[in-house]
């Protein structure tokens, strides 16, 4: 089992996955999803068994401000890393329970302080905060989600301690 950047060949599998994972209400089609991974290819995830079968995923991109962007929309390229929206976090059904959520977030978080970045923001949807406020997220109470999310949505934020980055000569 590893953890890997998102390939071409895993977009099938990411669209059964979240087909599965979601409510209807919050799918995005492909074209959306993959402007997630076109923006920032290395802050996105795939977890994957010994042959290969994604078993779960990790969408995430570089972010700017306290507003999540609305869902269903394709997201533009930008390379800055202070701050990364996780976009989405999804898991197979018949791999739910094994730890894989728990590997994917900390590779990311990991991933996001090599790159420099301060803060990890999101939006907790299916009354999934209190699963967030584990790995140490808050809700930003005062500032409204985008009503696409749906009821009981919340904007969360984890500030990180940015690795600087070693230069050798």
């Amino acid at each position: 089992m590893s953890i890997r950047t998102i390939k071409e060949t895993d977009w099938d599998a990411i669209m059964q996955i979240q087909s599965d994972a979601y409510a209807s209400h919050l799918h995005e089609d492909l074209t959306v999803l993959k402007s997630k991974w076109t923006a920032s290819p290395t802050s996105c995830f795939v977890f994957t068994n010994r042959d290969s079968r994604v078993l779960g995923y990790l969408l995430a991109h570089p972010w700017s401000g306290e507003q999540a962007p609305k869902l269903g929309e394709a997201v533009v390229i930008d390379t800055s890393y202070s701050e990364v929206y996780l976009h989405d976090l999804a898991i197979s059904g018949d791999a739910r329970g094994l730890g894989i959520a728990r590997q994917l977030i900390l590779h990311f978080i990991i991933a996001m302080q090599n790159f420099g970045c301060q803060r990890l923001l999101l939006t907790a949807v299916q009354d999934s905060a209190s699963f967030w406020h584990l790995y140490g997220f808050s809700s930003l109470e005062h500032i409204s989600v985008c009503p696409s999310y749906g009821q009981g949505a919340k904007l969360m934020v984890l500030t990180i301690q940015a690795h600087s980055k070693l230069h050798s000569k």
